[in-house]
């Protein structure tokens, strides 16, 4: 199951409930920190505080995320002008980062080519 953000009045949140973001008062202070699973002491703090609402993390039904699965189809294939347009744009984004170093690498190459995959549809449409 994957989780998706809701938000709900605050009232109707329930102890072990966990927080999607922080939840802050009127003033903008800090309150809860999103992450947290909701303890009765904290439902006491957001009434007290006046908060009307929270977005929380629910699970998902099964079957909504049935049209979630990845693809078995192969991508089709990035043409060189598109991936070139990518590259120089990544190339920028990633120049403070150490490309010899395996994972960087490997995050330049998945986002160049995502770039490309985008530059591609949009110069198709």
């Amino acid at each position: 199951m994957i989780d998706t953000k809701r938000t709900i009045p605050a009232d109707q949140a329930d102890a072990g409930t966990v927080l999607a973001e922080d939840v802050r008062d009127r003033s903008g202070r800090l309150l809860l920190s999103a992450g947290i699973p909701l303890k009765d002491k904290h439902l006491r703090v957001l009434k007290t505080w006046g908060v009307t609402q929270v977005a929380i993390w629910q699970d998902a039904p099964p079957s909504a995320t049935d049209d979630c699965l990845p693809s078995t189809t192969p991508p089709p294939p990035i043409d060189e002008q598109s991936y070139h347009q990518a590259e120089a744009v990544m190339r920028n984004a990633f120049r403070h980062c150490d490309l010899e170093k395996a994972v960087m690498h490997t995050l330049f190459d998945l986002a160049t080519r995502r770039l490309a995959s985008m530059i591609q549809l949009k110069a198709q449409s």
